[in-house]
Formats: C-alpha cells, structure tokens, sequence
C-alpha cells in the first residue's frame, strides 16, 4: 500500500514518534492492573495543564465527537435553552446536537470568514441575545478547522459570568496543545479535546475538563450511557473505569501530552505560530488567497485557502495527491471553494510547510 509522503491534512496528523513507542508496548488489563490508575490521573493532570484547567479531566474512549455529545447529553434535559455561537461548521454544528436531544437553540451565526469579537462592543449581538433568552448553557468552539480560525474566547467568558449563564461549553479539540487554552481563565465548564490533533495520537480518544458546576449539573441529569460523564466522576476513588480502559490510547494520549510539556508550551505555542505565520506568507506569495477575512484571527494549527481561480477541488486535490501531498478540502459554504493545510503537532515545522509548499507552487505552476 503506497502512502503521501507529505501528510499535511488537519488532523489526524503524524504520530509523534514517543505516542508510536508507546502504542508498540503490551499492556495488561485496566480493570486489574496497579500500574494504570497512576497512567489515568497523571493523563488527566498533563492534559488539564495543556487545557488551562485544575479541574477533574475525563478520559473516554472515543474519537473526540464522543466527548461533545457526551458532555451535551450528560449535561443537558429536553427543553434546555442552549444558545450557540457559531463562526463555523462546528460551532453552528453544536447548536444543531443540542437540538437533536431536544433542547430549545438560538443560534447567533457569524460569517464563517470571522471571529468571535474581543470586546465588549463587538459582543453586543451575544449580550443581546443572552439577556433576551436566558439560556441554561453557552456554546462556542475555540479553533473551527473548517475555517482555519481561532475564535478569541476570554470576553466571551466574562459576559457569560457577568449575565449568569450557568454552563459554558467550548470545543477544543483542534487548539489544545497548539494554542494557548486557557479554560479555567475563561470560566469553561466543559473543555473538550481529542486525541488526533496537536497531540499527535491516534482518533481513539476523547477528554473532558469538567469543572464543579459542571458535575452538579451532570449528577441531577442523571444521564446514563457510554457517552455519559457521570460513571467517570469517581474513577480514582474506586479504582476502576466504567468500561474496559484502552490502555494504549491513554498512553498514547499521555506520551503526546507529555512531548508538548516537555518541549515547553510557550516553545510549542511559539512554533506554531511562526509556522503558520511562514505558510501564510509563502501562500501569499503564491498569489493565492486566504478564506479567512482580514480581520478575523487565523489559527496556528491550520490555514484554509481559496482554491486557484478555474481549478475545481477534486482536480486540484489529486493533482497533489500525484505529488505526494497530502491536504484536504473543507465543508458547508467552503466546499469545493477552500483547501486547507494542517500544521498542527507533527505538522507544525518550516520543512515539512515548505515541502508542501513548494509541491503547490510546482502543481500550480503547471496547471496554469
């Protein structure tokens, strides 16, 4: 089986060597053995650090949609007011969970080519819209892939505190260990992350911060399922996990988180911007375009850009594939209009973006 040897999709990435060593290990049961208990918690604590919480961090085994249903349904009955902040696919997308499970949903939509505001005066649509629906939770996503933004969260959540939305739920799971996430600094109940992101592990598992308020409202729900939070809530006091722990993937999960501390967060932030900040340029001098508008924040962790006039997606997509580049398209309003790059976590070094690069600007150049 022949594989790209330039992976730059936004996620899953490349494994980090140190997750790989840590998959090749055999491991004996969970539900028995001493040894994993010490592996839960000390997961949690790195995880929780990368997060930006000191609250108690769930470990489920799942790709990350697992956690954000998990901590919907854990946390929500039918008829719950949710009002959801979208800038994207993911985060309208939240919006549309909440109402599967019968929640009633107000959407406050932004262009998917902006960011949330900063300041208070660019929230006024979000201050109108909670004083007037008064909703039990708020939803926002940090990093929208689909887009390649970074929505700025800390004034989000000081108007959440000030107008007394009790929860404050927020999808992480392409910005933690990529982005400075600061859940606990922002007043996040729920913080949601994945493994296949910036922590360079296999799409098998899912975590939760969950904060106090968060497990009070968890307990009177009362929610039962294998998606459900409530089963993880004494996990250390017991000893045991509600179902068979995948050993593996928390070591993986531990060896990723464990890399990115270990290089330094601030030096892992840094890298990610200055990463991006070369694949923006270089595409520029491409003469190519980004989708994000000018004054909307651009994520570390991927870039989408338009596709070059008169080259449809799938053209363009095997065109690079043929070159051993490997990246993806987008959804909702940006399919078939957007490309994106993925580096984030093993993707995020200057060789491997001008490797992409370079493969663009040679495929452009004779597609043109």
């Amino acid at each position: 089986m022949r594989y790209t040897t330039i992976p730059m999709v936004p996620g899953p990435v490349t494994l980090h060597p140190d997750v790989l060593a840590a998959l090749a290990r055999d491991y004996p049961s969970g539900q028995v053995d001493e040894a994993f208990m010490p592996l839960y918690t000390h997961t949690g604590v790195a995880l929780g650090a990368l997060m930006g919480t000191a609250n108690d961090v769930v470990l489920m085994t799942g790709e990350g949609m697992l956690a954000l249903w998990g901590a919907l349904k854990s946390t929500l009955r039918p008829g719950d007011k949710v009002l959801s902040v979208g800038t994207g696919v993911f985060g309208d997308g939240i919006g549309d969970m909440a109402a599967s499970i019968g929640c009633e949903v107000c959407k406050v939509s932004l262009p998917y080519d902006e960011t949330i505001g900063a300041t208070r005066e660019a929230l006024a649509p979000i201050e109108e819209a909670i004083a007037r629906f008064r909703p039990h939770m708020l939803t926002a996503v940090h990093c929208e892939t689909p887009s390649g933004t970074l929505n700025p969260l800390a004034a989000l959540g000081d108007l959440r505190r000030e107008l007394g939305v009790p929860l404050f739920y927020v999808d992480a799971v392409a910005s933690v260990g990529g982005a400075p996430v600061e859940a606990d600094a922002w007043g996040v109940d729920l913080i949601l992350g994945g493994s296949q992101k910036c922590l360079a592990a296999p799409p098998s598992m899912s975590f939760v911060g969950v904060s106090p308020a968060a497990w009070e409202r968890i307990e009177e729900v009362g929610y039962q399922g294998y998606d459900a939070l409530a089963p993880f809530r004494n996990v250390q006091r017991q000893g045991r996990c509600p179902y068979t722990p995948y050993w593996h993937g928390i070591a993986a999960l531990a060896a990723g988180a464990e890399a990115i501390l270990r290089e330094g967060m601030d030096n892992v932030f840094r890298r990610h911007a200055e990463v991006a900040a070369h694949c923006r340029k270089r595409i520029a001098e491409l003469g190519l375009s980004l989708w994000t508008a000018p004054d909307a924040v651009n994520s570390p962790t991927v870039t989408a850009v338009n596709l070059p006039v008169g080259i449809s997606w799938p053209r363009w997509k095997q065109a690079l594939l043929e070159r051993d580049l490997a990246i993806t398209g987008s959804f909702g309003p940006m399919a078939g209009k957007v490309f994106r790059i993925g580096h984030m976590g093993t993707q995020a070094h200057f060789d491997l973006v001008d490797a992409a690069l370079d493969v663009i600007a040679g495929t452009l150049h004779d597609m043109r």
